[in-house]
Protein backbone atom coordinates (compact mmCIF):
# COMPACT_ATOMS: atom_id res chain seq x y z
CA UNK A 1 0.00 0.00 0.00
CA UNK A 2 1.68 3.34 -1.01
CA UNK A 3 2.45 5.86 1.58
CA UNK A 4 0.13 8.96 1.65
CA UNK A 5 3.00 11.62 2.76
CA UNK A 6 0.54 14.38 2.86
CA UNK A 7 -1.63 12.69 4.96
CA UNK A 8 1.52 11.44 7.07
CA UNK A 9 2.19 15.45 7.34
CA UNK A 10 -1.82 16.44 8.25
CA UNK A 11 -1.71 13.49 11.29
CA UNK A 12 1.67 14.14 12.52
CA UNK A 13 2.15 15.54 16.33
CA UNK A 14 4.15 18.61 14.36
CA UNK A 15 1.14 19.76 12.50
CA UNK A 16 -1.17 18.72 14.90
CA UNK A 17 0.75 21.21 17.40
CA UNK A 18 0.71 24.23 14.94
CA UNK A 19 -3.33 23.80 14.71
CA UNK A 20 -3.48 23.52 18.43
CA UNK A 21 -1.40 26.43 18.81
CA UNK A 22 -3.16 28.20 15.98
CA UNK A 23 -6.46 27.94 17.32
CA UNK A 24 -5.41 29.35 20.74
CA UNK A 25 -3.53 31.95 19.25
CA UNK A 26 -6.50 32.95 17.65
CA UNK A 27 -8.51 32.48 20.63
CA UNK A 28 -6.15 34.86 22.41
CA UNK A 29 -6.34 37.66 19.95
CA UNK A 30 -9.95 37.81 20.01
CA UNK A 31 -9.84 39.17 23.21
CA UNK A 32 -8.10 42.62 22.55
CA UNK A 33 -9.40 42.47 18.69
CA UNK A 34 -12.64 40.62 18.88
CA UNK A 35 -13.92 38.79 15.89
CA UNK A 36 -11.32 40.71 13.27
CA UNK A 37 -8.34 39.42 15.28
CA UNK A 38 -9.46 35.83 15.48
CA UNK A 39 -10.08 36.58 11.97
CA UNK A 40 -6.62 37.44 10.99
CA UNK A 41 -5.12 35.23 13.10
CA UNK A 42 -7.18 31.76 11.34
CA UNK A 43 -6.22 33.53 8.28
CA UNK A 44 -2.44 33.53 8.70
CA UNK A 45 -2.67 29.88 10.47
CA UNK A 46 -4.38 28.65 7.49
CA UNK A 47 -1.93 29.70 4.82
CA UNK A 48 1.01 28.25 7.00
CA UNK A 49 -0.85 25.27 6.62
CA UNK A 50 -1.27 25.09 3.17
CA UNK A 51 2.28 26.48 2.43
CA UNK A 52 3.12 23.35 4.79
CA UNK A 53 1.07 20.93 3.10
CA UNK A 54 2.52 21.91 -0.22
CA UNK A 55 6.08 21.35 0.76
CA UNK A 56 6.81 19.74 3.89
CA UNK A 57 5.71 16.28 2.36
CA UNK A 58 8.11 16.88 -0.26
CA UNK A 59 10.82 16.86 2.21
CA UNK A 60 13.39 13.96 1.49
CA UNK A 61 14.43 14.46 5.27
CA UNK A 62 10.09 13.87 6.08
CA UNK A 63 10.20 11.31 3.81
CA UNK A 64 12.55 9.33 4.79
CA UNK A 65 11.27 9.75 8.42
CA UNK A 66 7.85 8.42 7.54
CA UNK A 67 9.60 5.76 5.58
CA UNK A 68 11.09 4.60 8.63
CA UNK A 69 7.60 4.45 10.86
CA UNK A 70 6.11 2.54 7.97
CA UNK A 71 8.57 0.13 8.16
CA UNK A 72 8.98 -0.10 11.64
CA UNK A 73 4.90 -0.96 12.26
CA UNK A 74 5.40 -3.34 9.26
CA UNK A 75 8.05 -5.12 11.36
CA UNK A 76 6.19 -4.86 14.64
CA UNK A 77 2.81 -6.21 12.96
CA UNK A 78 4.64 -9.07 11.44
CA UNK A 79 6.12 -9.72 15.10
CA UNK A 80 2.29 -9.57 17.23
CA UNK A 81 1.46 -12.00 14.35
CA UNK A 82 3.68 -14.37 15.08
CA UNK A 83 3.97 -13.89 18.96
CA UNK A 84 0.44 -14.47 18.77
CA UNK A 85 0.70 -18.13 17.01
CA UNK A 86 3.34 -19.33 19.03
CA UNK A 87 1.75 -18.06 22.33
CA UNK A 88 -1.11 -20.04 20.71
CA UNK A 89 1.21 -23.27 19.82
CA UNK A 90 2.97 -23.06 23.46
CA UNK A 91 0.15 -22.40 25.91
CA UNK A 92 0.49 -19.01 26.23
CA UNK A 93 2.92 -16.36 27.29
CA UNK A 94 3.70 -17.85 30.38
CA UNK A 95 5.12 -20.99 29.28
CA UNK A 96 6.84 -19.45 26.07
CA UNK A 97 8.98 -17.11 28.50
CA UNK A 98 10.20 -19.62 29.93
CA UNK A 99 11.72 -21.50 26.77
CA UNK A 100 15.32 -21.06 25.75
CA UNK A 101 14.56 -19.86 22.37
CA UNK A 102 12.51 -16.99 23.96
CA UNK A 103 15.52 -15.76 25.78
CA UNK A 104 17.41 -15.84 23.19
CA UNK A 105 14.59 -13.85 21.44
CA UNK A 106 14.70 -11.43 23.38
CA UNK A 107 18.53 -10.78 23.50
CA UNK A 108 18.31 -10.34 19.87
CA UNK A 109 15.24 -7.50 20.82
CA UNK A 110 17.70 -5.94 23.18
CA UNK A 111 20.54 -5.85 20.65
CA UNK A 112 18.46 -4.00 18.09
CA UNK A 113 16.79 -1.35 20.81
CA UNK A 114 20.35 -0.16 21.59
CA UNK A 115 21.49 -0.04 17.73
CA UNK A 116 18.40 2.27 17.37
CA UNK A 117 19.94 4.41 19.94
CA UNK A 118 23.15 4.13 18.43
CA UNK A 119 22.14 5.09 15.31
CA UNK A 120 20.01 7.91 16.18
CA UNK A 121 23.01 9.77 17.71
CA UNK A 122 24.94 12.69 15.61
CA UNK A 123 28.50 11.22 15.13
CA UNK A 124 27.63 7.67 14.93
CA UNK A 125 28.59 6.23 11.98
CA UNK A 126 25.55 2.89 12.28
CA UNK A 127 23.15 3.90 9.74
CA UNK A 128 19.40 3.25 10.54
CA UNK A 129 19.07 0.61 7.57
CA UNK A 130 21.24 -1.29 9.57
CA UNK A 131 19.80 -1.41 12.75
CA UNK A 132 16.67 -2.14 11.24
CA UNK A 133 17.94 -5.13 9.54
CA UNK A 134 18.97 -6.39 13.06
CA UNK A 135 15.37 -5.76 14.74
CA UNK A 136 13.84 -7.89 10.96
CA UNK A 137 16.40 -10.50 12.07
CA UNK A 138 14.30 -10.52 15.24
CA UNK A 139 11.07 -11.03 14.34
CA UNK A 140 13.17 -13.89 11.61
CA UNK A 141 14.09 -15.51 14.44
CA UNK A 142 10.44 -15.67 15.75
CA UNK A 143 9.32 -17.17 12.05
CA UNK A 144 12.29 -19.58 12.29
CA UNK A 145 10.81 -20.18 15.03
CA UNK A 146 6.96 -21.08 14.04
CA UNK A 147 8.49 -23.06 10.63
CA UNK A 148 10.36 -25.55 12.99
CA UNK A 149 7.38 -26.28 15.34
CA UNK A 150 4.76 -26.33 12.30
CA UNK A 151 7.11 -28.82 10.67
CA UNK A 152 8.31 -31.14 13.29
CA UNK A 153 4.31 -31.41 13.98
CA UNK A 154 3.62 -32.46 9.96
CA UNK A 155 6.47 -35.12 10.70
CA UNK A 156 5.33 -36.52 13.40
CA UNK A 157 1.82 -36.71 11.38
CA UNK A 158 3.52 -37.65 8.16
CA UNK A 159 4.95 -41.11 10.31
CA UNK A 160 7.74 -41.99 8.29
CA UNK A 161 8.47 -45.49 8.71
CA UNK A 162 4.53 -45.83 7.87
CA UNK A 163 5.21 -44.12 4.78
CA UNK A 164 7.95 -46.36 3.94
CA UNK A 165 6.01 -48.93 4.04
CA UNK A 166 2.94 -48.27 2.53
CA UNK A 167 5.11 -46.97 -0.43
CA UNK A 168 7.30 -50.58 -0.76
CA UNK A 169 3.66 -52.34 -0.64
CA UNK A 170 2.41 -50.05 -3.58
CA UNK A 171 5.39 -50.87 -5.64
CA UNK A 172 5.04 -54.61 -5.04
CA UNK A 173 1.35 -54.05 -5.48
CA UNK A 174 2.17 -52.52 -9.10
CA UNK A 175 4.60 -54.92 -9.85
CA UNK A 176 2.42 -58.16 -9.60
CA UNK A 177 -0.04 -56.47 -12.18
CA UNK A 178 -0.13 -56.69 -15.89
CA UNK A 179 -0.27 -53.10 -17.39
CA UNK A 180 -3.65 -54.28 -18.92
CA UNK A 181 -4.87 -55.28 -15.59
CA UNK A 182 -8.20 -53.10 -14.63
CA UNK A 183 -6.59 -52.73 -11.28
CA UNK A 184 -2.74 -51.02 -13.11
CA UNK A 185 -4.22 -47.85 -13.09
CA UNK A 186 -5.89 -47.24 -9.94
CA UNK A 187 -2.30 -49.27 -8.23
CA UNK A 188 -0.34 -47.05 -10.07
CA UNK A 189 -2.44 -43.75 -8.59
CA UNK A 190 -2.21 -45.20 -5.16
CA UNK A 191 1.59 -45.30 -5.63
CA UNK A 192 2.38 -42.05 -7.27
CA UNK A 193 -0.14 -40.29 -4.44
CA UNK A 194 2.48 -42.49 -1.52
CA UNK A 195 5.19 -41.43 -3.49
CA UNK A 196 4.50 -37.46 -3.53
CA UNK A 197 3.92 -37.53 0.18
CA UNK A 198 7.10 -38.86 1.15
CA UNK A 199 9.00 -36.60 -1.29
CA UNK A 200 7.06 -33.72 0.38
CA UNK A 201 8.16 -35.74 4.07
CA UNK A 202 11.96 -35.79 2.68
CA UNK A 203 11.84 -31.67 1.58
CA UNK A 204 10.47 -31.15 4.80
CA UNK A 205 12.92 -32.68 7.17
CA UNK A 206 15.84 -31.43 4.89
CA UNK A 207 14.29 -27.79 6.01
CA UNK A 208 13.81 -28.64 9.46
CA UNK A 209 17.25 -29.21 9.42
CA UNK A 210 17.67 -25.57 7.64
CA UNK A 211 16.02 -24.00 10.34
CA UNK A 212 17.33 -25.36 13.46
CA UNK A 213 20.68 -24.77 12.17
CA UNK A 214 19.37 -21.00 11.03
CA UNK A 215 17.74 -20.90 14.83
CA UNK A 216 21.37 -21.82 16.26
CA UNK A 217 23.52 -19.19 14.16
CA UNK A 218 21.19 -16.05 13.70
CA UNK A 219 21.65 -14.86 17.61
CA UNK A 220 25.39 -15.27 17.31
CA UNK A 221 25.11 -13.01 14.15
CA UNK A 222 23.43 -10.85 15.81
CA UNK A 223 25.69 -10.83 18.70
CA UNK A 224 28.34 -10.34 16.26
CA UNK A 225 27.11 -7.31 14.88
CA UNK A 226 26.28 -6.08 18.31
CA UNK A 227 29.46 -6.22 19.22
CA UNK A 228 31.44 -4.84 15.91
CA UNK A 229 29.44 -1.59 16.76
CA UNK A 230 29.91 -1.38 20.46
CA UNK A 231 33.64 -1.96 20.05
CA UNK A 232 33.34 1.51 17.32
CA UNK A 233 30.61 3.40 16.69
CA UNK A 234 31.98 6.26 14.82
CA UNK A 235 34.66 4.76 13.11
CA UNK A 236 34.80 5.37 9.47
CA UNK A 237 35.21 1.85 8.66
CA UNK A 238 32.07 0.65 10.23
CA UNK A 239 30.32 -0.08 7.53
CA UNK A 240 33.18 -2.44 5.91
CA UNK A 241 33.49 -4.57 8.97
CA UNK A 242 29.77 -5.01 9.08
CA UNK A 243 29.36 -6.24 5.59
CA UNK A 244 30.14 -9.31 5.78
CA UNK A 245 28.02 -9.93 8.87
CA UNK A 246 25.16 -8.41 7.28
CA UNK A 247 25.16 -10.35 4.91
CA UNK A 248 25.04 -13.19 6.94
CA UNK A 249 21.48 -11.83 8.11
CA UNK A 250 19.88 -11.95 4.84
CA UNK A 251 20.42 -15.94 4.50
CA UNK A 252 17.91 -15.86 6.90
CA UNK A 253 15.35 -13.68 5.55
CA UNK A 254 15.97 -15.81 2.00
CA UNK A 255 15.05 -19.17 4.38
CA UNK A 256 12.05 -17.45 5.69
CA UNK A 257 10.94 -16.13 2.15
CA UNK A 258 11.19 -19.68 1.17
CA UNK A 259 9.11 -21.19 3.93
CA UNK A 260 6.27 -18.26 2.90
CA UNK A 261 5.94 -20.11 -0.46
CA UNK A 262 5.53 -23.55 0.52
CA UNK A 263 1.99 -25.18 2.48
CA UNK A 264 2.85 -24.68 5.94
CA UNK A 265 0.28 -25.33 8.38
CA UNK A 266 0.40 -21.86 10.01
CA UNK A 267 -1.44 -18.40 9.48
CA UNK A 268 1.71 -16.50 9.19
CA UNK A 269 3.16 -18.37 6.55
CA UNK A 270 -0.38 -18.75 4.82
CA UNK A 271 -0.91 -15.29 3.76
CA UNK A 272 2.82 -14.30 3.42
CA UNK A 273 5.86 -14.01 5.77
CA UNK A 274 6.83 -11.02 4.11
CA UNK A 275 3.66 -8.92 3.50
Amino acid sequence: KPVSYLRAWLTSQANVTTLLGGGLAAAIASFPAGIVGMAGALVVLGTVQVLAALVVPDLPSFRSKVDRQTRRAAIDARRAQLQHELFGLHGGLERVSGMEKWQKYQVIVERANVLYRIASEANSQLSYDDAERVDKASVDYLALWLAEVTIKERLRNGEEATLDRRLREAQNALDAVDETDQRYKLLKMAHDDYAAIKHRHDKLAARRMSIEAALVSLPDQVEEIYQIVVASPYSSSLGSKLGESLSRLQLEEDIELELSQNDLDSHYFKTGAQG
